[in-house]
């Protein structure tokens, strides 16, 4: 049966790790050195062991301790492949990854780990789809923690919905913690040969990388493709393959098939990162995303989402009083930084050189109108020099406060207050003057021929969008801000009246441009939704369609007699009147093909002979 409290076998009137009730005064539990937990209740079971909740009782602080199972605890091979893994995943300190604080033995002398203890909502339990943007904050935060893992030589191997638990920070905003890094090495190393042979795997099958089908170590493309199954699901609702789809394809050898694209299952999900998902979700490692970064700054980039200081409120450190030093890991000497934002949780600085580690633990100097305190904190993002060039920025890194005094916390706080109004940028000033001078016209909004194809209006858009977004990094004013989210939403507009084809027939038929809706046929709008636009263009102009006709009857007639410039001609202003009638468009074009391919048969003219 085991004992009682902590269901584990050991002999007879040994203590216990964990035990309900209040402590005896005094007593110290074996393994534990001066710590003693007192077991509140478990909270679950898992393939490598059981999970309680245990209390400090002179803290309260809560921890939560894995227990290993004791048929694998006696497996040698399980027990130094868990060691190894906890050496690595304690490095790893990331505000988006549940830490694993030490592995101790526990009475009898089996393992046990002591991790941070997280209450939250798992991924499972939330009701899908999410909205895009929802979606790609969540698994952003999920890499930025994946990032800190991957660069400490941590591989998870095992992402799941259950695995990303949705926590509430002391703003009431949620945050995603990314649990149990480390487990899934133990696991594999108590399979036998036999149950590797028979194809046994460690791991959730819908989530699972294709070559961990073939006891591949996981790193960390692995992990991309995981979490990109859990990005699809978020989107969409469903799994991109069904339960575990990939393990037939990829172990008997069959031709993969390809997911459906999120945006095809879910009109809410952008073209843009729907390819993103698809990319990250190839059968070949060396297809995907090369790293969490690059993963994380394309799902961004294709919803153009910010990233902040951490903590609820931030605000950019305009006031110039505010000043930041971080010592120098191998001088030991203070150098000046640049506060560049600064929230409730932690502080992004510029910097110059070599990036710190993530995960390492700075010495920090914060000063603020001569007041100067000291502070360790922890780096959990880089900001690198490509990534920079994208945003528009210099090199930076972004500091998380290490159990910050209430003396820090008033300075950060007098810094909030203190942060100013920043000036206007004068680049983006003259940017905004200048889109204003456009009106409402999207051609002149992007600076696009009326007759541009459909192909150059979202590479036109793309350019733009990438032109916005240094400057919305930026500390700007207010009324400076709100223009630039204006002027956003009207590229979106243009982007979505130019980049659909029924959009802008119906916008290029009013202007009377013919060229810009003889494109959109090209495209192939639907003759139904055509022939409705069209009788809705007609009603509001009752004599455009008389006008037009006789227009085009005197091309006709100028054709059959041979005068084809002028009967190109009145085809052209009989599309003018009409532009959304097809047969117009067919003998246009028909004719301009005829013309252009007689100019290009024939003869180049003789040059004249000199003059004697």
């Amino acid at each position: 049966m085991g004992c009682n409290h902590c269901f584990i076998n050991h002999p007879a009137g040994e203590p216990c790790l964990l035990r309900v009730g209040p402590p005896v005064d005094g007593e110290a539990v074996p393994g534990m050195g001066e710590v003693s937990l007192v077991l509140v209740r478990k909270l679950g079971e898992g393939a490598l062991g059981s999970v309680y909740l245990a209390e400090h009782p002179s803290t309260g602080c809560q921890l939560a301790v894995k227990m290993l199972h004791p048929h694998l605890a006696a497996q040698p091979a399980v027990v130094a492949r868990l060691r190894r893994e906890a050496l690595l995943a304690r490095r790893v300190v990331h505000p988006h990854v549940a830490r694993l604080i030490d592995l101790r033995p526990a009475a009898g002398g089996q393992p046990c780990l002591l991790m941070e203890y997280v209450e939250g909502t798992p991924l499972s339990r939330l009701s899908l789809p999410l909205p895009p943007e929802e979606a790609v904050a969540l698994l952003s935060q999920a890499l930025e923690g994946l990032e800190a893992a991957h660069a400490c030589g941590v591989f998870h191997g095992d992402i799941k919905p259950d695995n990303l638990v949705l926590v509430p920070d002391s703003q009431g905003k949620q945050g995603v913690k990314l649990l149990d890094f480390g487990m899934v090495g133990p696991l594999g190393a108590g399979f036998s040969e036999e149950e590797h042979a028979a194809g046994m795997v460690v791991g959730s099958p819908a989530y699972l990388a294709p070559e961990l089908w073939r006891r591949a170590e996981p790193d960390g493309r692995a992990d991309l493709y995981a979490l990109a199954v859990v990005g699809y699901r978020l989107v969409t609702g469903r799994l991109p393959f069904g339960g575990g789809g990939r393990m037939g394809e990829v172990r008997l050898g069959h031709k993969p098939v390809r997911p459906l694209p999120p945006d095809v299952l879910e009109e809410r999900v952008p073209p843009a990162l729907s390819a993103v998902l698809l990319q990250a979700l190839s059968l070949r490692p060396e297809e995907r995303f090369a790293s969490a970064r690059a993963l994380r700054i394309a799902l961004q980039e294709a919803l153009r989402v910010p990233v902040c200081a951490p903590g609820g409120a931030s605000r950019r450190a305009s006031s110039p009083s505010f000043r930041g030093r971080v010592v120098d890991s191998e001088s030991g000497e203070p150098r000046p930084v640049r506060v560049e934002e600064v929230g409730e949780r932690g502080l992004c600085v510029s910097w110059e050189g070599p990036l710190p580690s993530l995960g390492a633990r700075l010495e920090v100097e914060l000063s603020l109108s001569g007041w100067a305190l000291g502070c360790a904190c922890d780096v959990v993002r880089l900001r690198s020099a490509e990534e920079s060039h994208a945003w528009g920025t210099g090199p930076g890194v972004l500091l998380l406060f290490a159990e910050p005094s209430e003396d820090i916390r008033r300075l950060v706080a007098q810094a909030l207050v203190y942060s100013a109004e920043p000036e206007e940028d004068p680049e983006l000033a003259r940017l905004l003057t200048r889109a204003s001078a456009c009106g409402e016209d999207p051609y002149a909004l992007l600076a696009l021929h009326p007759h541009a194809d459909f192909a150059e209006v979202l590479q036109r858009a793309a350019l733009v969008e990438r032109r916005l977004e240094p400057f919305r990094q930026r500390s700007l004013p207010v009324e400076q801000r709100r223009a630039l989210e204006q002027l956003g939403e009207r590229l979106e507009r243009a982007r979505r009246t130019l980049g659909q084809p029924l959009a802008r027939a119906g916008f290029d038929a009013v202007r009377g441009n013919f060229h810009g809706v003889a494109r959109c046929l090209a495209a192939g709008v639907p003759q139904g939704e055509l022939d409705h636009l069209r009788r809705a263009f007609l009603v509001a102009r009752p004599d455009a369609e008389a006008r037009a006709r006789e227009l085009f009857d005197e091309g006709i007639m100028l054709e059959a007699q041979r005068v084809l410039d002028t009967a190109l001609a009145r085809y052209a202003e009989a599309l003018a009147v009409d532009p959304l009638n097809p047969t117009l468009h067919r003998y246009y074009h028909s004719l301009s093909r005829r013309l252009r391919a007689a100019s290009a048969t024939e003869p180049p003219a003789r040059p004249e002979a000199p003059s004697p």
